[in-house]
């Protein structure tokens, strides 16, 4: 739990003989709950590259008396976007507090790249909370920042960092890691993995798939492609998910939609309902374009043809 600490603790000397930041700690404990809102109205939100982390002078109590958990942490780290807000420079230095006994640490490990949310406090940057702080390890590789759809608004800027693939991107790991990114509506991530599905990158294509029916618990048409993928384990995959009776989701799709639904999208049913006029199953998509033809024509006019 603490095994960063360890490994830092070597630098505490080096710490002692610099100058350590008079610094109030701003704390949100694990378990409390801020929603994911919360971060995004920090000043300022960048995806950054660490380059180093030290220590900052000895651990503080939490309150007067209490365990010495508190140690403030020094990161460096190279800004390769910004996704809301203004950074003075390619290079900066923010502080966080680590809570020490707390798990998980909210550390940033040298040499990955995370999006995070900052603040500046008598002209130091800070983390926008301590304890726990925006964390977002992004795999996709290094993005310009003229192509990231800043017009969308931060939430699907970062869901666009998530789910495409940059410059020095490992494509196995990034098609191994995909997932439901931290923020993004269900139409835009959609959007996303069907951009993935036409990769050149056969495994990167065949993920992004499967990736998109387990998501969305939906049969795109992209699984027969993957019946012919060079992976066995990709191809059992699609075959099952292609075997499966669509009768049970068309009538909780009809029933109790949201019971379906995790919660990333209940806030966007007819956006989840679009995803199901577009499966395999033909019950499937009659249950969710009787939805829209009710609740969305115009949406029920472009994806129930």
């Amino acid at each position: 739990m603490t095994k960063f600490f360890v490994t830092l603790a070597a630098l505490g000397s080096l710490a002692a003989c610099s100058r350590v930041p008079k610094l109030r700690p701003r704390l949100i404990l694990q378990g409390e709950e801020v929603g994911d809102e919360f971060w995004l109205t920090a000043p300022c939100v960048a995806v950054v590259k660490i380059t180093s982390a030290n220590l900052q002078g000895p651990r503080e109590p939490f309150f007067q008396g209490a365990p010495k958990t508190l140690q403030l942490v020094k990161f460096v780290a190279n800004v390769e976007n910004v996704i809301k807000g203004d950074l003075p420079g390619k290079e900066i230095a923010f502080f966080f507090f680590a809570k020490a006994d707390q798990n998980p640490t909210y550390y940033l490990d040298p040499g990955k790249r995370y999006i995070v949310s900052l603040r500046n406090e008598g002209g130091v940057w800070r983390s926008f909370a301590d304890a726990t702080q925006l964390k977002i390890w992004v795999r996709s590789g290094s993005h310009n920042q003229k192509d990231l759809p800043l017009e969308l608004g931060p939430e699907a800027t970062i869901a666009y960092i998530q789910l495409t693939p940059g410059a020095d991107c490992d494509l196995h790991d990034f098609g191994m890691a995909l997932g439901w990114p931290r923020y993004g509506d269900p139409r835009y991530v959609n959007q996303r993995l069907k951009e993935l599905e036409l990769s050149p990158n056969r495994e990167l294509r065949d993920s992004a798939c499967l990736e998109t029916a387990t998501m969305f618990w939906h049969r795109p048409k992209c699984l027969e492609q993957v019946l012919d993928s060079p992976d066995a384990r990709d191809r059992r995959a699609a075959a099952k998910d292609l075997k499966e009776d669509g009768a049970n989701l068309s009538a909780r799709l009809r029933i109790n939609p949201s019971s379906l639904f995790s919660k990333h999208c209940t806030d966007y049913m007819t956006q989840m309902f679009e995803v199901y006029a577009e499966d395999v199953r033909p019950e499937v998509r009659k249950a969710a374009c009787g939805y829209l033809r009710s609740f969305a024509p115009q949406q029920a006019d472009e994806h129930c043809k």
